[in-house]
């Protein structure tokens, strides 16, 4: 895990990002901790896309 990290509560367990950049470093789950890949930073990407566009459509009601 990175020196300086800030550990975020999900569904399911915790997602981990450097706190210097805000990237997307590693996935705490029951069934272990594993680093994060390629895929995994897409597929948080996408979610946090997901999550910032309905976010603004709710903003613009």
């Amino acid at each position: 895990m990175a020196a300086s990290a800030k550990n975020t509560t999900v569904k399911g367990g915790r997602i981990t990002r450097s706190a210097k950049t805000g990237r997307f470093v590693q996935v705490e789950s029951s069934s272990g901790v594993k680093r994060a890949t390629p895929k995994s930073v897409t597929v948080v990407k996408g979610a946090s896309a997901k999550r910032k566009s309905a976010l603004k459509r709710l903003a613009d009601r």
